[in-house]
């Protein structure tokens, strides 16, 4: 039943070809845009900088994938995300679903979409990221190394699912809020709000902080994502506070599995009358 209600979810968003280019794949494309933008820029208006730098085709793709979930990424998946999962309350059509499968295996499998979404949208910024390193090293004759800094193919799979956890912890608080609310607009608002403020958040208490993280940091999703892909890329830099990896990544699991059970705990007792 749920591996039914999974592939309707995924044909419904494939149909949905709004909500697909705006929600995941318009943020990789205007990377990509602004990362030739800038290549021409720098060949033709400052006349090739530091000519002698080469182009890591693997930094380039970890950079990419490390902000695959910042503020104005998170803005777009949040659109996405808010179609796929807060969408039926708009058009009022979860009357028509929920006497087809149960409402626990509907709202997980509009997670589960979300989620394969969002890891596509991930594998498309990489892959631009690789063209838009080729295009900028035709533009400004510049030479590709595999990493300047040591990184490797394992590198950036951990990097990618990192951000992939991270952005999933959004997803649960969407389809949360959308539960709550009812609304896209409210997903996307409360969403976007919740990354903002984490990010203030991490960067103010991480200032008043040395060594270890606290407990208040590490309750901040943004900021356990930051500390694993510092733990996984250059864990020296890190010092003491390196010895929190695991308890960051336990925060991040926990946290999207606390937001999921809360929204299929409050959708199975919600009142669809009342859209």
């Amino acid at each position: 039943m749920l591996a039914d209600a999974i592939a309707a979810e995924r044909f419904r968003l494939l149909r949905d070809r709004s909500a697909l280019f705006w929600g995941f794949c318009f943020a990789p494309i205007v990377g990509f845009m602004m990362s030739v933008g800038g290549d021409l820029f720098l060949r033709f208006m400052i006349k090739k900088p530091m000519p002698g730098l080469g182009i890591g085709l693997v930094d380039q793709v970890i950079k990419a994938l490390s902000s695959g979930a910042g503020t104005f990424d998170a803005l777009f998946l949040m659109i996405g995300a808010a179609a796929v999962l807060a969408g039926d309350y708009r058009w009022e059509t979860w009357r028509l679903l929920t006497p087809r499968n149960t409402r626990q295996n509907l709202l997980l499998a509009k997670l589960t979409v979300v989620g394969e979404a969002v890891f596509w949208s991930l594998v498309l910024t990489a892959v631009l990221s690789v063209i838009a390193a080729v295009i900028g090293a035709a533009i400004n004759g510049k030479t590709f190394t595999g990493s300047m800094f040591g990184a490797n193919g394992f590198d950036v799979l951990g990097v990618l699912a990192i951000t992939w956890l991270e952005a999933m912890t959004l997803a649960a608080l969407a389809a949360l809020v959308g539960v709550i609310s009812r609304s896209t607009m409210g997903v996307v608002i409360v969403c976007l709000g919740a990354r903002f403020i984490q990010t203030i958040l991490a960067s103010t208490l991480r200032l008043m902080e040395q060594g270890q993280p606290s407990w208040k940091l590490l309750t901040l999703p943004v900021f356990d994502a930051d500390l694993l892909r510092a733990s996984l890329l250059d864990p020296t830099q890190l010092g003491a506070a390196s010895g929190s990896a695991g308890a960051a990544l336990a925060a991040l699991i926990a946290w999207t599995i606390a937001l999921a059970a809360a929204a299929v705990f409050l959708f199975r007792r919600q009142d669809l009358t009342k859209e």
